[in-house]
C-alpha cells in the first residue's frame, strides 16, 4: 500500500512538473480586451499586453466572457493535482512511518505496554483499513484551506448583505479547527490509531481548539457577548474535566474530588458534558448562519453534530477496554472511526464551504424573484 501510494503521488507530481495537467491558456485567457489610451496603465509602458483603441469603447462582450470564465476558474487544475498527489503522498508516508514506529514494540521492546503492542499489531495487519483511516484524517488539511478560500472570495460580498458577517474571524475559525485536528492526529499516532476513549493531553488539545473554532465560527456570523461568555464557560469546563480525568486514568486519585471519581472512571460517560457543550456551540452556529443561508444551515448541523455524534456513540462500544486482548479488537473500530470523521465532521464542513461558494447576493435574488 505504501509503495502504491508513493508511486501514484510521484506520477501525479511529475505530470504537474512537465505541464501535463496545465489548462490551455486559451480556455481561461483574456482576448481582445479594448482600452482607450487614457485607460492604459502608464507604468507598464510598451509591454502592456492589451490591445488599444482610439475610442472610449468599453470592454467587448468577448472580453467580459473571458474575464468571467477566468474568475470562475478557482484553482488551476495543476494545483489541484498537486494537492491531491501531496495528500496521498503524505498519507502513504505517515502510514509507513507508523509501521516503523510500531516495529520496536512488536519486536519486544520493554517500554511497550501489552495494550500498545496489540494496537500496533492490529494496525500493521489491517493495512488497507489503517491506510484509509490515516487518509480520512489527512483530508481536512486540504478541506479547511478550501473553505477559507471560499470565505476570502465571497466574504466581502456576504458582508455587504449582512454587516455583522466577519470573514477574518471565519477564517480564524477554520485555522483553529485545523490545528485541533492536527493534535488529534498526534493522539492517534500515540495509540497506533486504535480508538481508545481517554483523557490524553493531545485529545484535550483537540477538543479545546475544536470548541474554540466553533465559537469563532459562530462569531464570524454575528458577535454576541453573552454567548462568548457561554463559550468561555464550556472551554473552562473542558479545562477542568481533562486534568481530573487523566488523574483518574493514572491512579492519582488523591488529586480528584471524591464525588467525581466514579463519574470520571468511564471516559465515554464523563465526556458527555463535553459533547453537550459542543452541540450547544454548534446550535449557535446554526441559528446565526440561518440568517444568511436559511434552512440549509440545518444540513451543516445535521452532518457535523447528529451524524458525527451518532458514529462516536457507536464507536464507544468498540473502544478499547482494559480487559480486552488482541483477539477482542475489532475492525469496526476503524470503520466507525472513519464514518464519524468523513460522513460527519468533514461532510458538514464541506457542505458549509459550498454554501459560501454558491452564495447569491440579496440584490440578485430580488431581481430573480421580481422577474418571476
Amino acid at each position: 500500500m505504501y509503495i502504491l501510494g508513493t508511486k501514484l503521488a510521484a506520477v501525479l507530481a511529475s505530470s504537474v512538473a512537465v505541464g501535463a495537467f496545465t489548462a490551455p491558456s486559451s480556455s481561461v485567457g483574456i482576448h481582445n480586451r479594448v482600452f482607450s489610451p487614457s485607460r492604459q496603465p502608464k507604468h507598464l509602458g510598451h509591454f502592456y499586453p492589451l490591445q488599444l483603441s482610439t475610442n472610449d469603447n468599453s470592454i467587448t462582450t468577448e472580453s467580459k466572457d473571458a474575464i468571467s470564465l477566468r474568475q470562475e476558474a478557482e484553482v488551476p487544475i495543476n494545483v489541484r493535482v498537486l494537492v491531491v498527489s501531496a495528500l496521498l503522498g503524505f498519507t502513504s508516508v505517515v502510514h509507513k512511518l507508523q509501521m516503523y514506529l510500531n516495529t520496536p514494540c512488536l519486536n519486544g521492546s520493554e517500554v511497550c505496554t501489552v495494550q500498545h503492542h496489540d494496537f500496533a499489531q492490529f494496525f500493521n495487519e489491517h493495512e488497507i483499513a489503517s491506510f484509509l483511516l490515516v487518509l480520512t484524517h489527512s483530508i481536512p488539511f486540504a478541506l479547511l484551506p478550501w473553505v477559507s478560500k471560499q470565505v476570502s472570495k465571497n466574504g466581502r460580498m456576504i458582508q455587504k448583505d449582512f454587516e455583522e458577517f466577519n470573514p477574518f474571524i471565519m477564517q480564524m475559525a477554520m485555522t483553529c479547527i485545523g490545528f485541533g485536528l492536527s493534535l488529534e492526529v498526534g493522539w492517534h499516532v500515540a495509540d497506533s490509531w486504535y480508538y481508545d476513549n481517554n483523557f490524553h493531553v493531545l485529545n484535550f488539545g483537540f477538543y479545546f481548539f475544536l470548541i474554540s473554532g466553533f465559537a469563532l465560527w459562530a462569531d464570524g456570523f454575528k458577535n454576541t457577548a453573552f454567548m462568548d461568555l457561554v463559550f468561555g464557560g464550556i472551554l473552562l469546563a473542558a479545562s477542568i474535566l481533562y486534568p481530573f480525568g487523566n488523574a483518574v486514568g493514572v491512579g492519582a486519585m488523591e488529586e480528584v474530588p471524591t464525588f467525581l471519581r466514579g463519574f470520571l472512571a468511564d471516559p465515554g460517560v464523563a465526556k458527555i458534558p463535553l459533547y453537550v457543550g459542543m452541540s450547544a456551540t454548534f446550535t449557535s452556529i446554526t441559528l446565526r448562519g440561518r440568517e444568511i443561508f436559511g434552512n440549509k444551515m440545518f444540513i451543516v448541523a445535521f452532518l457535523s453534530i447528529v451524524v458525527n455524534l451518532f458514529f462516536i456513540f457507536i464507536l464507544s462500544n468498540y473502544a478499547f477496554q482494559p480487559d480486552q486482548g488482541y483477539e477482542d479488537l475489532s475492525i469496526m473500530n476503524y470503520v466507525y472511526h472513519i464514518c464519524h470523521d468523513f460522513l460527519g465532521t468533514e461532510a458538514g464542513v464541506f457542505y458549509f464551504g459550498l454554501l459560501i461558494k454558491n452564495y447569491v447576493p440579496l440584490a440578485e435574488r430580488l431581481e430573480e424573484e421580481s422577474a418571476i
